[in-house]
């Protein structure tokens, strides 16, 4: 009877390293790519969060537009001024569009009846102030939204039969901002038009 052989089977030197080599490419382009997914998860999260707290404070704009009267449009400088928010009667147009706003309170739950009840929205160091009254203004964005640009723009300001205005006054915001938290350079665009809701008589 002859001996069995018995052969070492096993891989040669050469087919451990291209096994090495292979294993090392497909983990590399794998990892490269789990990173840009990451990256990219969180700047649509970025983008996710400014686009939300911009809608929240043109809404949060347009509640308290559409309940209040006599639209003044104007410079940030001057929506803000004490010749302003003293005023009870400040009214004014502003067909091509400003920086700010201002409009009386309709009731007296914000500014407390004080003075002439007027609360000012303006633009300024990128990004949206509310002022109420003679008070300090605030921002009503977050820090992770920049604003690039905001206008208002305001038609049929003056009473009827005070002047030759014959419409309802409605104001038109735009708001255009980037996410501040994130290197994307996306914009976002909002604009709404709201009209007074009481009758401007």
């Amino acid at each position: 009877m002859k001996p069995i052989k018995l052969h070492n089977a096993g891989f040669t030197l050469v087919e451990m390293l291209v096994s090495l080599a292979l294993f090392t490419i497909i983990a590399t382009m794998a990892v490269g790519t789990l990173l840009v997914l990451i990256s990219g998860n969180a700047r649509v999260v970025g983008e996710q969060t400014a686009l939300t707290t911009l809608s929240f404070a043109l809404d949060s704009m347009t509640r308290e537009i559409r309940t209040g009267s006599e639209y003044y449009c104007d410079t940030a400088t001057q929506v803000g001024s004490s010749a302003v928010y003293n005023s009870a009667t400040a009214a004014q147009n502003c067909i091509n569009g400003d920086v700010g706003l201002s409009f009386r309170e309709a009731g007296e739950s914000i500014t407390n009846g004080t003075g002439a009840k007027r609360i000012a929205y303006y633009f300024s160091n990128d990004t949206l102030w509310r002022k109420v009254g003679g008070n300090v203004a605030e921002p009503i964005v977050t820090n992770d939204v920049r604003l690039t640009n905001a206008r208002f723009v305001v038609t049929g300001a003056a009473p009827l039969g005070t002047s030759t205005d014959i419409v309802q006054p409605t104001v038109t915001i735009l708001l255009e901002a980037q996410s501040s938290t994130t290197d994307s350079t996306k914009s976002f665009t909002l604009q709404s038009t709201v009209t007074q809701r009481s009758l401007d008589l």
